[in-house]
């Protein structure tokens, strides 16, 4: 993977910078991480030996990554998730069916893993999702693992373990900070997506597990935007296969095109003075561009496919009946005038909270054919736009839906493992414990102020905080995976009606992924601004210490400090092109003159001597100015 070895030393334009060496031991920029030491004959041998130590570390998080999750989806026994009847949509477009012993439930009890090619699926189309990549890859893994039946899901959840650690490995090594604090993020993250709310749709016929493995991914790729052409590469590689996966796993996420699509192409473009389009015309940000463009054109592919195919039009019917008589038509004193206003029969309010599938729904009414034409979307719309309290009431009950945060109707053990029917596990449930201690009911309570706030810190850390290199990174994945957050929320929220909980996923992890960065970009801008309220008064204090009592410049002050450490490279490393050369520049400045005194030399001899410590001489300079 590209290394990290401009940290700190970006220019204002967002590609690399050059600077010099450093001993062993020091930090190499304002995050602190440290690194090998710097050998004097050759400066490249530097980067190639940082680059190694990022690649150790990335390879370290993503093995123990790898191992641990492993472990949480094979011992004692592997854990998946139970069918609901949405399965065969997917599976049998493959033509496999699952293989169910006789005598057992089919749907919503026990997580079958194995597959077979079955004649009643041949000649299916398949559904379309990014979901049929990583499945057929399992299909190859199938028997090279020695799994039972033609696809096992266990290869396919080994797969999505292998892609989660992945963008564990690249996300905390993508932030720009210490090794405690890259571990801790690792952890943290960790934890995210090893949660049940998560994790057990790594093996289930469903389409989330591809949504939440590229959610992961884009906010992985969005740190390495503008640090350089190959940092840039890596990051859009990892970017836009995550979002391959997460736009087109289903079509409730296709909106992930939008907050996903921005964020590439601003993260990309050039900064500084520049404006208009000027900003896109180095490779980094066409490279961002045409990524971007991609994930458009696909995601409008899928939507054109979605809208106009029979099989799309058909979904969104059912959940258009979902979404009235589960949402918004819920009880039967209000049902009057609410079917009115829909333009539905008034009679129809005995089907008052009864959704399409159930034994008492509208599909069995005399009157259904008449009224299909106002079971749409665009009517859903019309309704709530001029009902705009019914707009607040639904989304409150959705994000109350959400906040339960794992749905547990689902069995996650298949009949081997012993468990009752429809038994779930709860191997890992931090975060899900974490959201119960809330109150139950807060809703949009706990979720618009928290995506508000999120917001707030990533534009401050954004546009405030550029002392320190990582937080442009850490700004940009937070209001991505807000963006994302918010986007995500709106399908399962207005347009489903049902299995709300499930359909959440996407909106939560996202959410989780971004409060843990801006809790880490918010405790280090505060440290940052206590920090520079402390360093004035410091050099206040020296400059009155002058026997002419004038206060010394403060500039001067620490940057003759900074100098006092220098490394010098060899002659023949940085040969001088200039007949004479400048190895040494003594300078007293008073307010009102300056004198400068020069030592020069033959320019095939001259040694470079330059700053060890440029970072704190620069920072300590802005701090002054500023």
């Amino acid at each position: 993977m590209p290394g990290d070895e401009l940290a700190g030393h970006e220019k204002p334009d967002g590609g690399p910078a050059s600077g010099p060496g450093r001993a062993s031991g020091e930090p190499s920029g304002d995050d602190g991480t440290s690194g090998p030491e710097v050998p004097r004959s050759r400066p490249g041998r530097g980067t190639a030996r940082y680059l190694h130590g990022t690649t150790g570390r990335w390879l370290a998080i993503f093995g123990v990554s790898l191992g641990l999750l492993l472990i949480r989806f094979l011992v004692p026994t592997p854990v998946g998730q139970a069918d609901n009847r949405d399965g065969p949509r997917l599976m049998c477009g493959l033509g496999l069916a699952k293989v169910v012993p006789p005598g057992q439930p089919v749907f919503f009890r026990y997580a079958y893993f194995e597959y077979l090619t079955s004649p009643g699926c041949v000649g299916r189309s398949p559904y379309p999702s990014s979901e049929i990549v990583p499945l057929e890859v399992a299909r190859g893994l199938t028997p090279v693992f020695g799994l039972p039946g033609d696809l096992n899901l266990i290869a396919l959840g080994v797969l999505m373990c292998i892609l989660t650690s992945v963008a564990i490995a690249s996300l905390a090594t993508g932030l720009r900070i210490k090794l405690w604090a890259q571990l801790l993020v690792a952890a943290a993250v960790w934890l995210i997506i090893a949660d049940s709310a998560f994790f057990d749709v790594f093996a289930s016929p469903f389409s989330e597990g591809s949504a939440l493995v590229g959610l992961l991914l884009v906010a992985a790729g969005v740190l390495y935007l503008r640090r350089g052409w190959r940092e840039t590469v890596f990051g859009l590689v990892l970017a836009g296969s995550g979002g391959f996966l997460a736009i087109l796993s289903k079509e409730q996420y296709m909106v992930l095109a939008l907050p996903i699509c921005v964020t590439l192409v601003l993260a990309t473009a050039g900064r500084g003075r520049w404006r208009g389009l000027r900003r896109f015309r180095d490779r980094e940000a066409t490279a961002g561009v045409v990524v971007a463009a991609g994930l458009a054109l696909m995601a409008g592919v899928y939507a054109l496919w979605d809208y106009t195919s029979r099989y799309g039009q058909r979904l969104h019917h059912i959940q258009a009946v979902d979404m009235i008589f589960t949402d918004i038509v819920t009880s039967r004193s209000a049902a009057p005038a609410q079917l009115r206003a829909i333009g539905l029969p008034v009679s129809w309010a005995r089907y008052a909270g009864h959704y399409y599938w159930d034994r008492t729904s509208i599909r069995l009414s005399p009157l259904y054919s008449h009224y299909v034409g106002r079971l749409t979307d665009q009517n859903i719309v019309h309704y709530l736009l001029t009902h705009p309290r019914y707009i607040l009431s639904v989304g409150q009950s959705a994000a109350i839906f959400a906040q339960q945060f794992r749905t547990t109707q689902l069995g996650d053990y298949p009949i081997s493992a012993g468990q009752p029917k429809g038994a779930y596990e709860s191997r890992v449930v931090v975060v899900t414990w974490l959201i119960h201690q809330l109150p139950a009911n807060l809703g949009l309570w706990l979720y618009v102020p928290l995506w508000i706030a999120m917001s707030g810190i990533g534009l401050i850390a954004l546009y405030m905080g550029r002392a320190r290199a990582w937080h442009r990174g850490g700004a940009v994945l937070v209001l991505c995976m807000t963006g994302c957050a918010f986007v995500a929320f709106i399908p399962p929220a207005y347009f489903a009606g049902i299995s709300t909980t499930r359909h959440m996923v996407g909106a939560n992890l996202a959410t989780a992924l971004a409060f843990t960065t801006s809790v880490a970009l918010a405790i280090s801008l505060i440290q940052q601004a206590l920090t520079r309220g402390r360093r004035p008064a410091a050099l206040g204090h020296q400059g009155r210490g002058r026997p002419d009592g004038r206060g010394q410049s403060g500039t001067a002050t620490i940057t003759s400090d900074a100098l006092i450490t220098a490394t010098t490279s060899r002659p023949s490393a940085r040969p001088s092109s200039r007949a004479a050369s400048t190895v040494m520049e003594a300078t007293s400045r008073t307010p009102f003159a300056s004198s400068t005194t020069f030592a020069v030399a033959s320019p095939a001899v001259t040694p470079v001597t330059v700053a060890l410590i440029w970072l704190r001489a620069l920072s300590c300079m802005y701090v002054v100015l500023s």
